[in-house]
């Protein structure tokens, strides 16, 4: 899970939005006009995020709907007040199914499907089993509000388990938190979104042993770490961005954190 940041919202759906203020998301998914908006919107959002879903880090494909849908972090049913959550662009964000879609492969999908859902397939699952409070900010963390540095997150490479880092959650406050620390809250993000699910943990595994093999086939060269590491954080991160991101990133270490600041990495 990486800190998620917003391009402008497009015009379809500001559009919209002025023309249907009061507009539900399926009123807008069921007309012409809103479609197009929905569409042009959910490209976007992929596009804003390096093409990774904001939750798990698998990568989103704009041609692939039936792997990619928009997600309302705050829930879009919400009309206790004036404000139109549904079509807040502030409040949606590109995501996987969920390892809910039965035909799809690994990593899209693993079975058994229902303990191996995660993002908002198994976010839904929380809130509606009263396990998760539907208005989540504070809960769970959303992407929008991580910080680019440091990553809250340590990964355990024999396991492929993503793990609140104690240090750095210890040396940061985040705002509307509601647990009683921020480690706390990464943890229990983690919990709901089941991001350690058998199917994601397996995919960070194969991340892992893919940078080992690159790494053995620099010492093979006789090329010392340093440089190695600082050739594939760049060799990694020239596409913006590489599916598990964060996976790379804790692999790589300090020579990942040094590239991402010399080339200005806000998310």
């Amino acid at each position: 899970m990486k800190r998620v940041v917003k391009l402008q919202e497009p015009a379809e759906l500001s559009a919209y939005r002025a023309g249907n203020p009061a507009g539900t998301w399926d009123q807008m998914r069921g007309d012409a006009t809103g479609r197009d908006a929905y569409e042009v919107a959910r490209r976007q959002l992929i596009s804003g995020q390096g093409g990774l879903c904001g939750y798990c880090e698998i990568e989103l494909q704009v041609g692939e709907q039936l792997k990619c849908r928009i997600e309302h972090f705050h829930p879009k049913s919400d009309t206790s007040s004036a404000h139109n959550w549904a079509l807040d662009w502030q409040n949606m964000m590109a995501v996987c199914m969920g390892g809910s879609q039965r035909h799809h492969q690994p990593p899209h999908a693993l079975e058994p499907l229902a303990e191996n859902l995660s993002c908002d397939a198994h976010k839904d699952q929380m809130i509606s089993t009263g396990q998760l409070d539907e208005h989540c900010e504070g809960w769970i963390i959303d992407p929008l509000a991580l910080p680019a540095f440091p990553s809250l997150l340590f990964l355990e490479k024999s396991t492929g388990r993503l793990l609140p880092s104690a240090d750095r959650c210890a040396a940061l406050s985040l705002p509307s938190n509601k647990h009683p620390s921020t480690q706390a809250l990464i943890q229990h993000t983690i919990d709901m979104l089941n991001l350690n699910c058998t199917r994601l943990c397996e995919a960070r595994k194969r991340v892992v042993w893919d940078i080992e093999r690159n790494k053995k086939g620099f010492r093979l060269q006789k090329i010392g770490p340093d440089e190695a590491l600082r050739t594939l954080a760049e060799r990694y991160f020239r596409r913006h961005w590489p599916s598990f991101f964060t996976t790379i990133r804790l692999c790589l270490g300090a020579a990942a954190e040094q590239y991402l600041a010399d080339n200005k990495f806000q998310g």
